[in-house]
């Protein structure tokens, strides 16, 4: 009986370790947006924006995974244009409640932003658009695609 019952045990405890190196379903679906923006061209990179909170208001550094699309043929070097972060802050002239400037754009840029937004189907964290690239970090909710990060990127091109 003890022998069984050690057995059981040694049993339940290989099957426990290796079930517990399997990845959660959050942690595939992530991995699968991730590798499909790959795919598409975009660069995929964990970062940490840590923003100038007494010029801007925004506070909180912001972490996550960013998306960036590079304008085909551009060289490395382009001249930046504005950065929107998805917390608030002093300057919000023109966008979405939620969001604010961090280095203030164009009413033009502003207008873009909120006719662009609803196509992005996720939660906005941080944008930053320069001349030859836009990078985008954004909360991965499940509703998140490639193809819709790619989109929204575009448009700022």
């Amino acid at each position: 009986m003890t022998f069984w019952l050690v057995l059981g045990l040694v049993a339940l405890s290989m099957f426990g370790s290796i079930y517990w190196l399997k990845p959660s379903p959050r942690d595939t679906r992530l991995a699968k947006l991730r590798f499909d923006a790959i795919k598409q061209g975009l660069q995929v990179r964990q970062f940490t924006f840590k923003p100038d909170a007494a010029k801007t208001g925004v506070r909180d550094d912001i972490t996550g995974t960013t998306y960036t699309l590079q304008r085909p043929g551009s060289s490395q070097g382009g001249a930046f244009r504005f950065r929107v972060a998805g917390q608030p802050g002093w300057e919000n002239d023109g966008l979405p409640e939620g969001l604010s400037w961090h280095d203030q754009g164009s009413a033009d840029d502003a207008r873009q932003l909120r006719e662009a937004l609803p196509q992005l189907q996720d939660d906005l964290l941080l944008l930053e658009v320069y001349e030859n690239r836009i990078t985008l970090m954004a909360a991965e909710r499940k509703s998140a695609s490639a193809a819709a990060y790619q989109h929204f990127m575009e448009q700022f091109l």
